[in-house]
């Protein structure tokens, strides 16, 4: 079974068919590509995340990162791994021609990021990170900046990692403590302390930038009063050599669940008063500045999640195809049968199949709307592109890291007492995923993101956006036979999510705390809307593409198995949605009047 990293066959059925990346090379930034080169590059992504990042995946985590008296070390095998990932311009292939990129289409850009994720997430962290911090300089940095930090970090000599959270503040970010004093010459000195900082710390590149918030002293308390900063491990000189070491100091890294060959470290910066900063995106402008780097890491955490859970279901489903257990449905005696044709098991596989293939595909919508917002011309059409990847922001990251784990924990129910052993892979790639529902803002975070700004924003625009696109899918399934009363289906519950959307908007400055309690449970249906929305679309390319002369076994097969994993979706796991928002809709306020003393410690 293929590379079981990546299904490729439905990835690029979604970027070729679905979305049709070639759309994209019309326009100038993508003209240089064509179906020959999606295909080439992904062949050459997968040779190098099979050959070269999941064979070291496993001694990784084993291994684990090395701290002694503030040094860092990343297991020995990262090594060559990453160098060959620099060498093919892997590191930041999206970005412009200018700085060494290859203005790849960031649909084909995630696909190629999500062998390499579902290959070696720890390794990988390393480098998304990085391509983040890059951004924000390319965004806001200075012509100098720009100079003196881009090439070496988006080539990935340099490291990038963001600095937010601190010990009296983790998820309140207005409660920074670190501070900067003005320097003579227009730089900072930087003070203060920062946890859990992935890739705060390694020995892989011969740099790390930090990009940092902090309080300039005499700005206001809380968000208002944040600045962001360019903060070297090593100071760059003018002429791009590296010179002193600059006051970062990491004070030790986290033990942790999963991901363990990724540094997760403790940082203090200026206990010899030696640290320095550069101030980037203006003075009082750092949430503004450092949104930019976390809604791009959103998405991607979004990716990291479900590119396990699919690496995962393609495990457990060739195990299920291998392990013989029990005799056939139905016979209490005879020859024991694959696992796969027994009901639950397939049930299983089935989950796991729609929410892989459709968060999949959302993400990949996203990523077509990230360049049409950047190429076209039309006003109109870029603003809405703009609303859709706001509003998909939060939707994208939670179902990928929630539905990725669950992904994951369905996997080892599959394989059953083998998951849960070190043996197989799906017993790491759960520990791996489990912090993509944590990090970059936990999905509590992208819940009330959703509920208290995503639908208002805009008068509603972003939100109309996206239902807009979501009825001209069930319109066209609509129109097809196989689809036509599943899609009639759907549509009844996009009506019903739409409706309670609009009480819950009404109800927000009545009793918030209250309305703010159905946040996660909102998010939750708003996914599982979207994965339907996603699923159906893909149904009705594949019922199109079922027509055409000189399909192959294989591609009859493939294209069946679209249809009957939509209506699988819309009929069996959409409906669920119906009692949470019937919970929703009732809001009982039992939730309010459970005082914090009915809590018995």
């Amino acid at each position: 079974m293929g590379n079981k990293l990546l299904d490729l066959r439905d990835a690029e059925f979604a970027i070729r068919d679905q979305l049709r990346i070639s759309d994209l090379f019309a326009y100038e930034r993508f003209e240089d590509y064509s179906d020959e080169i999606v295909e080439m590059t992904i062949k050459t992504a997968e040779k190098l995340a099979a050959g070269e990042y999941y064979p070291i995946n496993e001694s990784g985590d084993a291994t684990g990162v090395g701290f002694d008296n503030g040094t860092v070390t990343v297991p020995p095998e990262f090594h060559a791994a990453y160098g060959k990932f620099c060498e093919g311009g892997w590191t930041a292939p999206g970005e412009s021609f200018e700085y060494g990129g290859q203005q790849m289409p960031t649909m084909l850009n995630y696909l190629t990021q999500m062998l390499f994720f579902a290959a070696n997430q720890s390794l990988m962290v390393y480098t998304c990170l990085t391509h983040s911090a890059g951004k924000v300089i390319d965004i806001f940095g200075t012509e100098e900046q720009k100079t003196k930090y881009l090439e070496p970090i988006w080539s990935g000599r340099y490291g990038g990692c963001m600095d937010l959270t601190e010990a009296e503040a983790g998820s309140d970010v207005g409660a920074i403590r670190t501070k900067a004093i003005p320097n003579e010459d227009g730089t900072y000195k930087i003070k203060g302390n920062k946890m859990f900082i992935s890739q705060g710390d390694s020995d892989l590149t011969e740099n790390i930038v930090h990009i940092l918030l902090a309080r300039i002293e005499g700005d206001p308390e809380g968000t208002k009063g944040l600045s962001c900063f360019i903060v070297p491990k090593i100071r760059v000189n003018d002429d791009g050599s590296l010179g002193e070491f600059n006051d970062v100091v990491c004070t030790g890294v986290e033990h942790k669940m999963g991901m363990k060959g990724s540094a997760t470290a403790s940082l203090a910066y200026g206990d010899n008063d030696n640290c320095v900063g550069e101030l980037i995106g203006g003075r009082c402008k750092g949430i503004v500045t450092m949104f930019h780097m976390m809604n791009e890491q959103r998405i991607v955490v979004g990716m990291e999640g479900i590119s396990m859970g699919g690496s995962a279901y393609l495990h457990a489903l060739d195990f299920a195809r291998e392990r013989k257990q029990g005799a056939a449905f139905g016979q209490k005696t005879g020859p024991q049968v694959p696992i796969i044709e027994h009901p639950d098991v397939r049930r299983n596989l089935l989950f796991m199949k729609s929410y892989t293939e459709g968060i999949r595909a959302l993400l990949f919508f996203a990523a077509k709307c990230l360049d049409m917002k950047d190429v076209c011309d039309d006003p109109d059409e870029q603003k809405r592109y703009g609303d859709l990847v706001e509003i998909l922001t939060p939707i994208c990251k939670a179902g990928g890291s929630d539905k990725g784990f669950d992904v994951c924990t369905a996997a080892i129910q599959v394989m059953g007492g083998y998951g849960y052993c070190r043996e197989y892979y799906a017993e790491q790639l759960a520990r791996d995923c489990k912090i993509t529902s944590i990090y970059e803002g936990t999905n509590g975070i992208q819940a009330n993101d959703l509920l208290g700004r995503k639908i208002v924003m805009k008068e509603g625009a972003a939100f109309g956006a996206l239902i807009a696109e979501i009825r001209a899918t069930i319109e066209k399934a609509k129109g097809i036979d196989a689809l036509s009363s599943y899609a009639a289906d759907a549509g009844r519950h996009v009506d019903r999510f739409v409706e309670v959307t609009e009480l819950l908007k009404s109800r927000l400055k009545e009793d918030g705390y209250l309305t703010y309690s159905w946040a996660t449970p909102y998010l939750g249906v708003a996914e599982d809307v979207a994965v339907a929305w996603m699923l159906l679309d893909q149904a009705a390319v594949a019922s199109e593409k079922e027509k055409e002369d000189g399909n192959s076994e294989a591609d009859k097969a493939f294209f069946a198995s679209k249809i009957v994993t939509a209506k699988y979706f819309v009929s069996s796991i959409l409906p669920q949605i119906t009692g949470i928002l019937d919970a929703i809709e009732r809001n009982d306020d039992a939730f309010s009047e459970m005082d914090e003393r009915y809590f018995i410690d």
